[in-house]
């Protein structure tokens, strides 16, 4: 989906190639997941000559938006809180990273 949101639109050889060197970039692969994205309404598709050229049906934030809804959901009981203290017990964060998220939850208080 990156390649595809960063172009605005690619064939799957468009993304094999942009994917060129990380694992699973199979051409095959590629097609299968892209199919998958596009029967759940990620993507659309339409013919240009032999290729199928693929464009984002669903913005990037939207996605993340879902993804996060899910996230929350299946892990941490649907507590934004939870996941914000699982990732300060878990990841090293900068002190511009904390100071930025202290700076947002203060703009978030009632």
């Amino acid at each position: 989906m990156e390649v595809i949101w960063s172009r605005g639109s690619g064939t799957v050889a468009d993304v094999v190639e942009a994917l060129s060197g990380e694992e699973g970039t199979a051409y095959n692969t590629i097609l299968t997941l892209m199919r998958i994205l596009r029967d759940k309404g990620y993507l659309t598709c339409r013919k240009s000559g032999r290729a199928h050229i693929y464009v984002p049906k669903v913005p990037r934030a939207d996605a993340a938006r879902s993804a996060v809804q899910q996230l929350l959901g299946k892990f941490f009981a649907g507590s934004p809180g939870e996941l914000v203290l699982s990732f300060l017990r878990e990841e090293e964060l900068s002190p511009a990273e904390l100071d930025e998220l202290k700076r947002r939850i203060r703009e978030k208080k009632p």
